[in-house]
């Protein structure tokens, strides 16, 4: 068997390292790439992977003309199945269209006809990304949800031009990863994001409302968050929240305010826990207890008609900001039914305990879910009540 493996992972930002990781984790060989020398270099030195347990190569120029390193556990790879033998590339790269366009359209020529080629891309659609290319069907997205360590799911979306081969051999590299494939259709956000954003925008405007950072991760963590979504937004990235948040609204531009705190945050400099901090400051991993005061003087420029939330709003407020959407998902069919949105709030958001975000609904009864909309929905008029299981 050729030595070169048939995993490349290209991108070494925050996300595209842990990918790295959770590869190296199933002992998984791997070629991994970075447009910056410096960046694989400084991936391959903090390696959480004990190094005499792998054969790790020089930086050297892989298949695409960028800086790559290869890694191959010592121990004796084992091939699963069939289909781990056909390549997979995995990009994490720039969250911009055209960068990945440009990306994928320079793959292509320089890979052989039988890679399948995924994209990490959290917002984009994958048919815009692979529209140019002429092997299309080999194009899937392959979505992982931070931190990677703790999320057990995996998107897989599917344009109307990827092969039923191409789905299947990422499904079966996702369970090789020891986690769950989700497979979404071509909608802007998906899945997750599709219910990520009205959620996170509405923490932020909760806060320009009167809620305090402690209310909201209170809130978050009864309704079965495992944080605050002002950490969770942190944790993302500003800079990539907002894009998944553009794409959101540019593509609903009908069902959310967008609050002005996030893109505030971002000129500020204010970037996320890798930045040095975000809502909160960090300290070797650990969060601030209180919101940091560059992030409390932004939230409090733009504070307009400020009044005293209970806990009781704020908890319906970020709850049902997302089973609205659940229900247009569902509606739309961009996922194939309710398994799909548990699956994705457990395995791609982290809720507890799995398997139970219906049932939160189904404690709150329909008559204060449909009063709770009525009050505080932002795109009800579109959402028939009945869809909903």
């Amino acid at each position: 068997m050729d030595d070169t493996p048939l995993i490349t992972l290209v991108g070494l930002g925050v996300v595209g390292r842990a990918i790295f990781e959770a590869h190296l984790a199933q002992d998984i060989a791997v070629t991994v790439i970075d447009q910056d020398a410096s960046i694989l270099e400084t991936a391959l030195d903090s390696l959480s992977i004990p190094s005499t347990d792998w054969i790790i190569s020089e930086i050297h120029t892989g298949p695409l003309g960028m800086p790559a390193a290869t890694l191959h556990p010592r121990a004796p790879w084992i091939t699963p199945s069939a289909t781990s033998l056909t390549p997979i590339l995995i990009e994490s790269i720039a969250e911009r269209l055209a960068i990945k366009r440009g990306f994928f359209e320079l793959a292509e020529t320089k890979l052989s006809a039988d890679w399948i080629l995924c994209s990490n891309t959290s917002t984009l659609r994958i048919n815009e990304i692979s529209q140019t290319l002429s092997r299309a069907d080999r194009v899937c997205g392959m979505h992982f949800f931070m931190p990677v360590i703790d999320r057990d799911a995996v998107e897989l979306i599917r344009t109307p031009a990827t092969s039923e081969e191409t789905i299947t051999i990422g499904e079966n590299h996702i369970r090789r990863l020891g986690r769950t494939p989700l497979i979404a259709s071509d909608s802007p956000g998906f899945i997750v994001n599709r219910m990520l954003s009205p959620y996170l925008n509405e923490a932020t405007v909760l806060l320009s409302q009167g809620a305090t950072a402690q209310q909201i991760e209170a809130a978050a963590i009864a309704f079965g968050m495992p944080l605050s979504p002002l950490e969770l937004i942190d944790l993302i990235g500003s800079r990539t929240m907002f894009d998944a948040g553009r794409v959101y609204w540019q593509a609903f531009p009908t069902r959310i305010d967008p609050s002005p705190i996030l893109p505030a945050m971002i000129k500020a400099g204010r970037l996320g826990r890798s930045a040095g901090g975000g809502f909160y400051d960090y300290n070797d991993g650990t969060r601030s207890t209180d919101l940091s005061p560059d992030a409390l003087a932004i939230c409090q420029r733009y504070q307009r008609e400020i009044r005293q939330l209970d806990d009781g709003e704020v908890l319906l407020r970020l709850s049902i900001a997302m089973w609205t959407e659940a229900n247009l998902l569902l509606q739309e069919n961009v996922a194939a039914g309710p398994q799909d949105i548990e699956s994705a709030m457990a395995g791609g958001l982290g809720f507890r305990p799995k398997g139970s975000w219906y049932g939160f609904f189904e404690n709150l009864g329909e008559e204060a879910i449909q009063n709770a909309i009525h009050e505080y929905g932002v795109h009800s008029k579109t959402l028939r009540i009945d869809q909903r299981m």
